[in-house]
């Protein structure tokens, strides 16, 4: 009787497990500050290597070889302005889930219209293999679609959750948008100019106004979660912030953590930004952050991340200045 109940049940489950595949993950831009800790987080979640997978533009850079020895099992060339490289890539990795991020910054942007069609390109090669992809999570920004319509690096992102939304409806393949607000990263960046020198702490807004912050570290985290989770965030547009201070608070904290007195200063003075063009985009910007503000919940983010990054956290992580000088305190 015993080896009767043995033989149905074996014979009664073996076809289940062979028709539930295991999820694969494809990171598209995964060289990029954000993919790349996407990657991080899923491979410290546990991931096996084998299921992960991503893109790049350059599968030989340097970049692209130490995502190869932190554990990404293969890489593919794509390109955000090519649809059908995008396409090929997410075919031939076999994945089913994406993850991808636009950058309006980057050579190939620049406009609403630029930006959008990047994400476009990837939401169109997602449908061309809509029969494998079960799954896309898209990085944003912040209120995307709650801003002057002339914070144009917002609204492209918007578009791309829109046109997301409207041609997964009906498909098998759903999705999640997580949406960020201001990077800490921005506080020591050379590449906006803003490098973190020795005594001083610089951002875009005037020192009394308080600004919402996260660091990459966490939007991969998120975006990881979100990855793994889809059936607690399908549909769902995730605001992402992890604290909030105003610019004379960061001076007070970098102060506690580096050891050294430091200052509040503005990286641009508004004036700049009110009169050259390529400007103007940042200058509405900062016009929002210092009338409405994002309106993430930091709390409500912290049950996704419990172990996210404050400034002070942020800071004392890093640990040193822009030019390598280690910070004094502790």
């Amino acid at each position: 009787t015993f080896a009767g109940i043995h033989k149905f049940t074996h014979f009664h489950f073996l076809p289940l497990a062979i028709t539930i595949m295991a999820a694969s993950y494809l990171v598209i831009g995964a060289t990029s500050r954000q993919g790349t800790s996407v990657i991080k987080s899923l491979l410290d979640g546990g991931l096996d290597t084998k299921s992960l997978m991503g893109t790049c533009r350059n599968p030989d850079s340097a970049s692209a070889k130490a995502l190869v020895d932190l554990g990404v099992s293969k890489l593919f060339q794509a390109d955000l302005i090519n649809r059908e490289s995008l396409a090929t890539a997410i075919r031939e990795s076999g994945a089913t889930r994406v993850w991808f991020m636009t950058d309006f910054f980057s050579k190939d942007g620049g406009s609403r219209k630029k930006e959008a069609q990047m994400g476009f390109n990837v939401v169109d090669a997602v449908k061309d293999c809509s029969a494998q992809v079960e799954y896309v999570v898209f990085t944003s920004v912040g209120d995307a679609d709650n801003v002057p319509q002339k914070v144009h690096h917002f609204w492209s992102k918007a578009d791309v959750e829109k046109y997301m939304e409207e041609q997964f409806a009906g498909t098998a393949t759903r999705w999640s948008v997580i949406r960020p607000v201001a990077f800490l990263e921005n506080l020591d960046d050379a590449n906006i100019q803003n490098p973190l020198t020795k005594g001083k702490v610089k951002f875009l807004t005037k020192a009394a106004v308080p600004t919402k912050f996260i660091s990459t570290v966490d939007i991969g985290k998120g975006s990881a979660a979100m990855l793994t989770n889809p059936d607690e965030y399908s549909g769902k547009k995730i605001e992402a912030a992890t604290c909030e201070h105003t610019g004379t608070e960061l001076a007070e904290i970098l102060s506690e953590v580096s050891g050294t007195q430091c200052k509040y200063g503005m990286v641009l003075p508004r004036i700049v930004m009110w009169f050259l063009p390529p400007l103007w985009d940042l200058y509405n910007m900062v016009k929002f952050f210092e009338s409405t503000g994002y309106s993430a919940d930091i709390e409500a983010f912290k049950k996704i991340v419990p172990d996210s990054m404050d400034a002070k956290a942020w800071f004392e992580t890093k640990g040193q200045w822009a030019n390598g000088e280690k910070f004094t305190s502790g």
